[in-house]
């Protein structure tokens, strides 16, 4: 589940390897480890570099080096670190984290050997410091920085890890353009140019964000969902897709913003290629009412009927359930003032359907059928096959009325939308839908 809140800031992640000082906690796996400090005393600035000033026995002058009161005694600096020392073949995407307990950093700064620098923070207890950047693919990165411990002595960090450099990346792409106004109903769909199989690791990079009209951030309830993979191209290739669809319709005139963090995401069967962030607008409350029984196609805004049309919908279930229109909410997702239409099962192909408003990927459009409409059939008997039939007039009036996203509530007709239809986000409960999620 997922609460949809102000943007907050997007941390990044590897972790850290510990050399030098730490060198006897390096580790060649991933994860968490816990490395113990121990201070050295802290140097004598009259002794040459490098050498540690000691007391003696028998030193005579009047005013000895200085020495720590805890470099003898101090308590060992301890330290967790990710990911540990020395790692190799690191996600990107994964956190960069260093924690000391009875120390507090004093700063750290993150290298790439291609020279780019991976900016952080340091917590405001000074225990931990977290990158707040990515690194990139393919690159050797140096940690430096030091640690004071809780006598006062200071305590120098070194870290080395090399991130993953992939063969290959997956690409992703949002059905959504960026800029566009779309329904209360409309999902944000994610689709990979191959399957996830870490479907977690993904899912944890996608983030939703909410503002009203008045830019104010608004906190919305919803989830990810993710779909059958399928070969979508039909090029034999399966590719993964998620949805997002909040709990109920977005709110009219909402703000959405979508950062999609996938570069350096681990895929399991892949690596993610690149970010991506999408921003778009929800239009009016407008949502479109399939009254089967009554042969009625109403548009309705904000609880009001604005258009009342007569219609023939598919043949009934008991006629040919072959051709009945299948009941849930359908989601428009497709205009066009012309669509060629071929079923050779049902003895027709090239038939002209004129201002055809796509609202499932099964063949149901919404568009207009002179011919049932001359022989007085729109509003008195249902014989499409599958499609929702209109006069040419007032298919026309309708494409220009609804738009993508835009829901279609089906009433009941005897055959259910399923997993097979592109979008039937809507025709589950919220309880079901958020058990989709990989989170």
């Amino acid at each position: 589940m997922t609460s949809i809140s102000r943007r907050q800031a997007l941390l990044g992640g590897l972790g850290l390897t510990a050399t030098a000082a730490l060198a006897a906690c390096s580790a060649g796996g991933m994860g968490t480890v816990t490395t113990t400090i121990t201070v050295p005393p802290t140097t004598d600035p009259t002794t040459p570099t490098g050498q540690a000033s000691t007391p003696s026995a028998t030193a005579t002058s009047a005013t000895p080096a200085p020495i720590s009161s805890t470099a003898t005694s101090a308590q060992p600096v301890r330290m967790t670190m990710t990911p540990p020392a020395g790692a190799t073949g690191v996600a990107p995407a994964d956190p960069i984290t260093v924690t000391v307990f009875n120390a507090e950093l004093d700063q750290l700064t993150l290298i790439g050997d291609d020279g780019s620098t991976i900016t952080g923070t340091i917590a405001d207890d000074k225990h931990t410091w977290t990158a707040t950047d990515r690194p990139k693919y393919g690159v050797r990165y140096t940690l430096t920085g030091a640690a004071t411990a809780t006598g006062g002595a200071r305590q120098p960090i070194t870290s080395i890890f090399t991130t993953a450099e992939p063969k290959q990346t997956m690409r992703a792409a949002v059905q959504i353009p960026g800029g566009h106004t779309v329904g209360i109903a409309a999902p944000i769909v994610l689709t990979f140019s191959g399957q996830v199989a870490n479907r977690a690791a993904a899912e944890k990079n996608l983030h939703v964000t909410a503002t009203d009209a008045k830019d104010e951030p608004i906190d919305i309830e919803g989830s990810w969902g993710w779909m059958q993979d399928e070969d979508i191209q039909g090029n034999g290739t399966k590719q993964s897709r998620v949805h997002f669809r909040p709990k109920d319709y977005w709110p009219a005139g909402t703000k959405v913003h979508l950062e999609a963090n996938l570069y350096g995401v681990d895929y399991g069967d892949g690596w993610g290629r690149e970010d991506l962030t999408r921003d778009f607008t929800i239009g009016p409350a407008l949502t479109v009412v399939a009254k089967v029984s009554s042969h009625r196609l109403l548009v309705v805004q904000d609880d009001k009927v604005i258009k009342d049309f007569p219609v023939a919908y598919g043949v009934p279930k008991a006629v040919d359930d072959g051709r009945t229109t299948v009941s849930g909410i359908h989601v428009i997702t497709e205009k066009l003032d012309l669509k060629v239409m071929c079923n050779p099962k049902y003895g027709y192909c090239g038939f002209k359907a004129y201002w055809a408003v796509r609202m499932n990927n099964n063949g149901e459009f919404i568009h207009a059928n002179q011919e049932v409409a001359d022989k007085g059939l729109l509003g008195k008997e249902n014989v499409s096959h599958g499609c929702v039939n209109m006069s040419l007039k007032d298919a026309e009036t309708f494409y220009n009325m609804v738009y993508y996203g835009v829901p279609v509530d089906v009433e009941d007709t005897g055959v259910p939308m399923t997993q097979a239809d592109y979008i039937w986000d809507w025709s589950v409960p919220y309880s079901q839908w958020k058990t989709f999620s990989a989170l």
